[in-house]
């Protein structure tokens, strides 16, 4: 829907007012109703939103040298601009690739003939061979394309996030000394006063009520679950996704041990002795480089041959790390994992399975999953009461697959409480 990119902007800038470490929501976006929201809805002008502009990143890679022109340049400028490519890319109409390609001699410029698109790769090629650096370390380093951004790239946008936290700083130095000025040069009642100012913020954030008006329209869920709710309320996330704290401090699997727990791989896990629900990985999305071993879609795996297999959401580790300030409200819902392009194998069991009562079986505290309503690309669960499972802290969720001889599978990101 055209107003989802908003939808989610004000959902980010939300959750994030509410993190009590109050971040800053750094977004590389182009200049339009999506930053808008998020620094001007609801309370959120008292929290911190950047933007870097995509438009003007764009203006700025096209301003580089040319380095078929100037042939003495820093290693960062040399070989990032072609003629008119960056890193060897160029503008095309293919969807497929984001609109960024790589020529070559079956593919036309920007409607030229062969000997056209020739000559233009040709002076292309030296950017596109030094886009990527990461041999001898990586041996199958993936997702090198012509739509992703290559080192250089991300060198000039780290040294303009680096300049511009040095000019915050500089700021910040500057609004000090005049606080000196004006309230004297005590270091502690400076702190103090700093620190009202941020309290004030914070209760000007909780006190305005978010702009629920986008989500409001996607009424069949929200007439149960109330967007206010899913933009402040209070959760704890079961997450087997990486690189989240809960699973590199090991809080998601309750591993006390201090060493990462990196989960099973699928295909080679035996069924549970302990009928648990496990965090599993599929090996095709690991590759041989470590310096790439930090984002991982990892997931929790139901199998139609393990039977029943259960889970404790929020667990006893994640009650004690994130506590909560106010009373659950019982509503529980799932994440799955996404597919490529949101088609996923027929060995995926479908979620609204759950309906038929025939193939999918969940139960919350022992009572039955009836039916699911969508949430952005998630679900909430619901049963005979509805989708509130209770007012307690932990709910106990089982799954089962019955679907003899198919070997169908249900991967689950994460379990969320609120």
């Amino acid at each position: 829907p055209s107003w989802e990119p908003v939808r989610r902007s004000i959902l980010w800038s939300n959750r994030a007012g509410m993190h009590p470490t109050r971040p800053i929501l750094f977004s590389y976006d182009t200049f339009g109703d999506r930053f808008v929201n998020m620094g001007t809805s609801g309370g959120m002008e008292t929290t911190g939103t950047i933007l870097m502009d995509a438009d003007a990143m764009q203006t700025l890679r096209e301003a580089m040298p040319d380095s078929n022109v100037v042939l003495h340049l820093p290693n960062a400028l040399r070989n990032y601009r072609c003629g008119v490519s960056v890193e060897g890319g160029v503008r095309c109409d293919d969807n497929m690739r984001n609109f960024v390609c790589y020529l070559d001699d079956e593919m036309d410029g920007d409607g030229g003939g062969a000997d056209d698109s020739r000559v233009v790769a040709a002076k292309t090629k030296a950017c596109r061979d030094n886009k990527f650096k990461t041999k001898p370390e990586c041996i199958d380093a993936r997702y090198q394309t012509s739509w992703h951004p290559g080192w250089k790239d991300h060198m000039l946008k780290g040294r303009l996030l680096g300049q511009f936290l040095i000019n915050s700083v500089e700021d910040a130095l500057f609004e000090l000394d005049q606080l000196k000025i004006e309230h004297g040069d005590d270091p502690r009642a400076l702190l103090a006063f700093l620190e009202g100012l941020e309290r004030r913020d914070r209760r000007t954030f909780l006190q305005t009520p978010p702009d629920t008006k986008v989500w409001d329209e996607d009424g069949a869920v929200f007439n149960r679950m109330r967007s206010e709710m899913v933009l402040r309320g209070e959760s704890i996330c079961h997450t087997a996704l990486l690189p989240s704290r809960s699973r590199l401090e090991g809080i998601t699997t309750e591993n006390y041990s201090g060493v990462f727990d990196k989960g099973v791989n699928q295909f080679l896990m035996s069924t549970p002795d302990d009928g648990l629900l496990p965090v599993a990985f599929d090996m095709n999305d690991r590759q041989h480089c470590k310096l790439l071993e930090v984002d991982h879609k990892d997931f929790f795996l139901v199998r139609e041959q393990d039977g029943w297999v259960s889970t404790v959401v929020p667990n006893n580790e994640e009650l004690e790390v994130y506590k909560r300030s106010t009373p659950t409200e019982g509503i529980i819902v799932m994440c799955l994992k996404i597919c490529p392009l949101n088609k996923c194998p027929d060995a995926y069991i479908n979620i609204n399975e759950i309906r038929r009562r025939t193939k999918l079986f969940i139960t919350v505290d022992g009572k039955a999953v009836t039916g699911v309503f969508p949430l952005d690309s998630c679900h909430i669960l619901s049963g005979d009461g509805g989708i509130r499972w209770g007012n307690k802290d932990q709910f106990e969720l089982r799954f089962r697959i019955n679907d003899p001889g198919t070997l169908r599978v249900l991967k689950i990101s994460s379990i969320i409480v609120f």
